[in-house]
This record gives C-alpha cells, structure tokens and sequence, in this order.
C-alpha cells in the first residue's frame, strides 16, 4: 500500500473522531486533505458512501432522536440535493470549496463569539431562515458532500441538548448519504473505483466513530459547543488555504 493510502486512512481516522463527537463534520475536515492525495470528486463520491457508517452513532443513541425535526431536515435538503449532482457535473470543485470554506469561517467565528457574548447567545434566527439554509445545505451535500454547517445552524438552534444534536444529526447524515449515492448511480458518476475507495476506508471510519463515541461521553454541553464551532472554523480555513495554495 502507498503512503498515499497510508494517509488516507489516517485522515479518516482522525476526522471521524471528531466527526463522530459533533455528530457531523467528518467530511468537512477530511476532504481538504484528501483531495490534495486523490482526484476530488473521487474522494467526495466515496465519503457520502462511507457517510452511511455514521447510522452507528443513530443506533446507539436511538432514544434521543428528535423524528419531527429530522424529517424536516430530511425533506428540506431532498429539495437541494438534485441540484449539488448536477452542480457537481459542471462546475469546478475548488470553487465551491472555497465559497463554502468562507461561509464556514464566518459561522465559525460567530459561534465562538456567541458563545462569549449573553446577547448574541439569546438570539434567535428566524425559522424562513434556517429552512432557506437546510434547501441550501442540501446543495452543497450533493456537490461536495459538505453541507453540515447550513444544518448546524438549524440544529444548534431547534436541537441544542448534545445527545439529541448528535443522534438525529447523525441518522440524518446516514440518509441523505443513501440517497445521494443513489442520485450519483442515476447520475453515470458511480464507478467500481469509488466504492474500491470506500471500502478501503470503511474500517479507519468505523473506528474514528466508535473512538469519537467514547469521547463524547465525558465532554460537558459547553465544551461539545465549543469543539463544534471549532470544527466549522478549521474546515472553513482549510477549504480556503486549499485554495489559494493550489
């Protein structure tokens, strides 16, 4: 096996670690990097299949899903997600990173200042808004398998107890994923050479998100906020210095 392969399993490793205490995430943090190893949209068709995994986190806290908000969630991003495959089949993959890299910084950085300042931290967003940007976080999904930030800032909103955040997040990534890989195979864009790819990744995955589970279990709800806005903030600088570094 190359180095190449080293580090993807290690990037998987890692990200689903950290993807796995947000219950969302670990895309964001490993395409970055990935696709500086492998052909991009590769690497993005194989993550949503590796997505799939994250039902684990679902079943192992199934009895604080919050099923009225996840169908919303759910029926919101089915609207954009036809919209990311096709987006995907004709425009440039660095280009959307980066666009989405700056909206990640700036939630990012709101949230970390929200969490510093009573006001910010007591106001609300109107509900159009959030559902504008679940449509919107559909999207991105279908294009570059990114959109956790746009349902983060529905979630952190209408599903603020961290095992509730977690779970439903975590059993919503599992369907869009499904459905997403179904729109890839309808779209002529699924090849043996992505699920070559996912399952190679497949165990680094499973172990990421058990180890991440166990961490979870000790991070009081300030510290799961903090790591979540954390996470946003680096995978949004990251998008960016990919960028204009390439």
């Amino acid at each position: 096996m190359s180095w190449s392969w080293v580090l993807y399993v290690l990037i998987l490793f890692g990200s689903n670690i950290l993807g796995s205490v947000g219950g969302f995430g670990a895309g964001m943090i490993s395409i970055p990097f990935l696709t500086q190893l492998f052909d991009a949209k590769l690497v993005i068709m194989a993550s949503t299949v590796t997505c799939i995994l994250n039902f684990y986190i679902a079943v192992e806290n199934w009895k604080w899903i919050q099923w009225k908000k996840l169908w919303k969630i759910v029926v919101l991003m089915c609207i954009g997600l036809p919209f990311g495959v096709w987006i995907l089949k004709i425009l440039p993959v660095e280009i959307l990173k980066f666009l989405l890299g700056i909206f990640m910084v700036l939630l990012g950085g709101y949230g970390l200042c929200k969490m510093k300042n009573r006001r910010l931290e007591e106001k609300k967003i109107a509900l159009p808004v959030l559902y504008a940007g679940l449509i919107l976080a559909g999207v991105i999904q279908g294009a570059i398998s990114s959109g956790g930030s746009l349902v983060l800032l529905y979630a952190q909103q209408e599903l603020p107890e961290k095992k509730s955040l977690r779970s439903t997040l975590a059993l919503l990534w599992s369907a869009v994923s499904v459905i997403a890989v179904l729109q890839y195979w309808y779209a002529g864009t699924l090849t043996s050479q992505v699920f070559f790819m996912a399952g190679i990744g497949a165990p680094a995955v499973l172990a990421g998100i058990f180890a991440g589970s166990m961490l979870c279990r000790k991070l009081s709800q300030r510290t799961f906020q903090y790591i979540i806005y954390l996470l946003i903030l680096a995978a949004g600088l990251m998008n960016c210095v990919g960028f204009l570094a390439g």
